[in-house]
């Protein structure tokens, strides 16, 4: 900002709007002529020096931030008091609609922050930020009745004459991603303040591009992980469900572990069911789980038998990726007229159910123990077992990482089949949902805070008249 000498002057339009020494204001055919001469005015007390050196450590401090919100928020505040009274930044919403968000200097060491939108309309008049965003001019001024000017006159409660207005380009990937535009009371902005302006505006918009990226990954990944995440159990007419899901990851909310329960397709009774484990972890395993989960939901609309859709998964694994394979359990259950289930179901490496029966005795579901892994070997056998369901009688699908936590507190001890055996025999009785949420707390507690793989459990159980009636 230029130093004005006390026999500088400046003159000012019929709007208000100063004009530098050795500018002519609007001429007498001019239809904004004012031609009134203004009073001397004094600029900012820093040297030239001092505010090159401000500016670029404030652009610098902008790079540390990413969130766009919060950097445009910053963006605006930092030239406060030695730069402006009143900074505007400009952007675009999805829609292409102009936003803008502004700092007014008041004093405090914290400005508040204001935010609005312009109608299309309205934007059309600011002729100052079309040649900015759409033609990729590096410089404009506001002309005379712009509808800038009565924004500027609102956010800085100016109702006389108004100061000086200097916008600037705030550059992206392909283009103007925003106009910096600052203003004062006192004082105009010289070729050199538009110069440094522009700098700062470049800190800004390699920051803003930064912050952007960032988000967009980082809700790119939080839209994906949403997906991949088990859906909600469904309600089932004949049926009561319960699982439970812990990522080996900590504050994750995906593995490779999944399940899913669906009402069969038109014409068919019942539901169905899938469950599985894919090699890995994290990421990479979510993706698979994920995309088995997908597969499944379309082969379901042309085939309902559990061992031809392993043997259709198989081969798509094996096609798809030949290192990446699965452990999964496939099945559908029909109800009876005496409210139990019978359930047909197919494994594929995965540990065979366990069957909850009425008089608390847990058994395994005989068939159904061992198989080949499900896309290891395009040449794999898959067989089905069948069982029913007594009324008040649960099945119960786990992954390896329950019957395989260890426990630090015993040398790394896994908990083991038999512990898992023993606690469902305290389980008969129980409603699916408790079931499921038992044997997470029981993992839990063994693991003692260790780590461990995906821990899942899926538990369908056939209600009994008492839990019918809730």
């Amino acid at each position: 900002m230029s130093a004005s000498g006390a026999d500088d002057v400046m003159s000012r339009d019929a709007h208000g709007w100063k004009v530098p020494p050795g500018q002519q204001a609007n001429g007498p055919d001019d239809p904004h002529h004012g031609g009134e001469v203004a009073g001397a005015h004094s600029s900012a007390p820093h040297s030239h020096e001092e505010w090159t050196a401000l500016l670029r450590e404030a652009g610098r401090g902008l790079s540390s931030l990413l969130h766009p919100e919060r950097l445009i928020e910053q963006a605006v505040r930092l030239p406060l008091g030695e730069v402006a009274d009143l900074c505007i930044l400009f952007t675009s919403d999805p829609s292409g609609r102009p936003k803008w968000t502004a700092a007014v200097a008041d004093g405090t060491g914290k400005p508040e922050i204001s935010r609005g939108r312009w109608s299309q309309r309205t934007a059309a008049k600011a002729v100052w930020l079309t040649e900015i965003l759409d033609v990729g001019s590096a410089i404009a001024e506001p002309a005379p009745g712009d509808p800038v000017e009565g924004l500027v006159r609102t956010l800085a409660r100016r109702e006389g004459p108004v100061g000086s207005v200097r916008a600037v380009p705030v550059p992206g990937l392909t283009g103007a991603a925003g106009a910096l535009l600052v203003y004062r009371h006192d004082g105009y902005f010289e070729e050199s303040d538009t110069d440094l302006l522009t700098e700062y505006a470049e800190q800004v918009g390699g920051a803003l591009g930064s912050a952007q990226l960032y988000q967009y990954q980082a809700d790119t990944a939080s839209t994906l992980k949403t997906a991949l995440q088990p859906e909600p159990l469904p309600e089932i007419e004949h049926a009561l469900l319960g699982a439970s899901f812990r990522s080996a990851i900590a504050a994750e909310r995906i593995g490779g572990d999944f399940y899913e329960v669906r009402e069969a397709e038109a014409g068919g009774e019942g539901f169905d069911f899938s469950f599985g484990d894919v090699c890995g972890k994290g990421n990479d395993a979510a993706l698979l789980s994920g995309m088995i989960r997908q597969s499944l939901q379309a082969l379901r609309l042309v085939e309902r038998d559990p061992v031809s859709l392993l043997e259709h998964l198989n081969i798509l694994l094996t096609r798809t990726d030949p290192e990446k394979f699965s452990t999964v359990v496939l099945g559908t259950a029909t109800p009876l007229p005496d409210g139990g289930l019978r359930i047909l179901a197919a494994g594929g490496g995965h540990p065979a159910p366990l069957l909850v029966r009425s008089g608390g005795k847990v058994e395994e579901m005989s068939g159904l123990v061992g198989g080949m892994f499900v896309g290891a070997i395009e040449e794999a056998v898959f067989h089905s077992a069948e069982t029913i369901l007594a009324p008040g009688e649960t099945m119960v699908v786990f992954s390896d990482g329950v019957t395989e936590a260890r426990n630090p507190l015993r040398s790394g001890e896994m908990l083991g089949e038999e512990r898992l055996r023993r606690l469902l025999e305290g389980c008969a009785g129980l409603p699916a949902p408790a079931v499921a949420g038992r044997i997470a707390q029981y993992v839990g507690d063994w693991l003692g805070g260790g780590e461990h793989d995906d821990i899942t459990v899926l538990a369908v159980q056939a209600p009994s008249a008492q839990g019918m009636l809730g």
